[in-house]
C-alpha cells in the first residue's frame, strides 16, 4: 500500500506526496470527489484510492498545535 499526502489541487491534477518527499501528479477523476489538499490518501496494491481521515485528521490537529504554539506569543 502507497501512502500519500495530497499538496495541492491544480487544475485537473492533484499534486501528492509520499513520505520520500517524490511529487505525483495524479487526475482528479481517479480520486474521491471530496478530496481536499492536505489530505492523507491510501493507494492499495489494486489501485483503489481511499481519504484515511484518521491520518488526515491527526495531521490537521499537528498543525493546528503547532500553530498555537509558534502564535501564542
Amino acid at each position: 500500500m502507497r501512502h500519500l499526502t495530497v499538496d495541492r489541487i491544480d487544475g485537473i491534477y492533484a499534486i501528492c506526496e509520499d513520505k520520500e518527499r517524490k511529487m505525483f501528479a495524479i487526475p482528479k477523476g481517479e480520486l474521491p470527489a471530496n478530496l481536499r489538499e492536505g489530505d492523507k490518501i491510501d493507494i492499495d496494491n489494486e489501485g483503489v484510492v481511499s481519504v484515511n481521515g484518521k491520518a488526515t485528521e491527526a495531521s490537521r490537529a499537528n498543525v493546528r498545535r503547532k500553530e498555537d504554539e509558534l502564535f501564542e506569543n
